[in-house]
């Protein structure tokens, strides 16, 4: 069994599939709800729940999306993209957004939430270092 005091070294982010979107919709108010209460009024948490801060189905599908678990549950996620979008999930958009230019756009990190009471234990950092990878992999250059 893992420590709940696991380090950033021993967190392995793997790819989000089809499968874990309705672990990730659980995950994300109630990370939103907690982390960010310091930041934002609970009216524009509420506000801004699934429609910036939801399920953007695209980064999963173009397999540019990762979580973290604990056991098997998901305590983590964050990504990047290789497209248009800044932020938001599926519910405002109707078409996939027309991809970057590697050659000269910078990929774009997106929509990292980490369950309460696993923050500050280096789950997003992991996340980031993997996305920081595969975007030098997929040959952007920022």
């Amino acid at each position: 069994m893992t420590s709940p005091f696991q380090t950033a070294i021993d967190w392995q982010p793997r790819l989000a599939c089809e499968d874990d979107i309705a672990a990730l919709e659980a995950l994300i108010p109630v990370s939103v709800r907690t982390l960010q209460a310091a930041y934002y009024s609970a009216a524009q948490i509420e506000k801004a729940l699934g429609s910036f801060f939801g399920i953007d189905g695209q980064l999963i599908r173009d397999g540019t999306y990762f979580v973290v678990e604990h056991g098997a549950k998901i305590i983590g996620c964050g990504g990047w993209s290789k497209r248009r979008s800044l932020y938001g999930g599926d519910g405002h958009r109707v078409e996939a957004d027309a991809e970057l230019d590697p050659r000269r756009d910078a990929a774009r990190i997106r929509a990292f939430f980490v369950h309460p009471t696993w923050a500050r234990r280096g789950i997003g950092r992991s996340i980031m270092t993997a996305c920081e990878r595969a975007i030098v992999e997929s040959g952007y250059r920022a």
